[in-house]
């Protein structure tokens, strides 16, 4: 039974509100009992709004909080994309509203190092950030007519993401990138304009674009 009574903030409050365990990969304590799903419609919804004002949505959890939340969404809410009951439209907004996630939280609260490096430690947000196109999987139901529209919604907010300023947020979109590379011609051509374009990139972030335009990415 999907719930149609949850208000915004009640959401949220379910969504982030939890105690977590663990530091750079941390996770909600698990508990005996948790309310029925919302709504498709209200999860298109709320997501979108969340990710329009990020700062103010989540101004009242932690960053390990916020990360265990961001984490939980892709077995989770995330799934409401692939729902066509609800208009592309609205779907593809909330897609697009990842490019501004990205750009008002990710991009000013990730610390501005790469998490493939070896030799730094995760942090919460950083981890949740790198994974996102992992976690987050839009466009694959082969049985969604509107699947590669989602697809090409979703490959334009990689192309955001790279112009950022903040390398995490560079890394994620490469990494997200890469994956698509072989499946997507559109990936590769992203990847191949961002290198051209990087004159002064960090070695080791054009060494991991490289290998995300030869689709070597795990």
């Amino acid at each position: 039974m999907h719930r149609t009574d949850v208000t915004f903030e009640q959401w949220l409050d379910e969504s982030f509100g939890r105690a977590v365990t663990g530091e750079n990969y941390p996770q909600f304590v698990p508990t005996e009992s948790w309310p029925d799903p919302v709504d498709d419609r209200l999860v298109v919804d709320y997501l979108t709004r969340l990710f329009e004002q990020p700062e103010q949505a989540l101004r009242y959890f932690s960053d390990r909080q916020i990360a265990a939340g961001l984490w939980e969404l892709g077995p989770g809410d995330s799934h409401c994309v692939y729902n066509p009951q609800i208009g592309i439209d609205e779907r593809l907004r909330l897609v697009g509203s990842v490019a501004t996630f990205f750009r008002d939280f990710f991009d000013s609260r990730c610390v501005p190092q790469l998490s493939q490096s070896k030799q730094i430690d995760t942090v919460p947000l950083n981890g949740i950030c790198y994974m996102w196109w992992e976690v987050i999987v839009w466009g694959w139901v082969k049985d969604d007519p509107d699947a590669e529209r989602i697809v090409a919604a979703d490959l334009d907010v990689m192309e955001a993401v790279l112009r950022l300023p903040n390398p995490a947020c560079k890394e994620a979109a490469l990494h997200g990138l890469g994956h698509l590379v072989g499946h997507r011609d559109r990936a590769a051509e992203i990847i191949a304009a961002f290198i051209a374009r990087s004159t002064d990139l960090d070695p080791e972030l054009l060494a991991y674009a490289r290998a995300a335009h030869g689709g070597c990415i795990q």
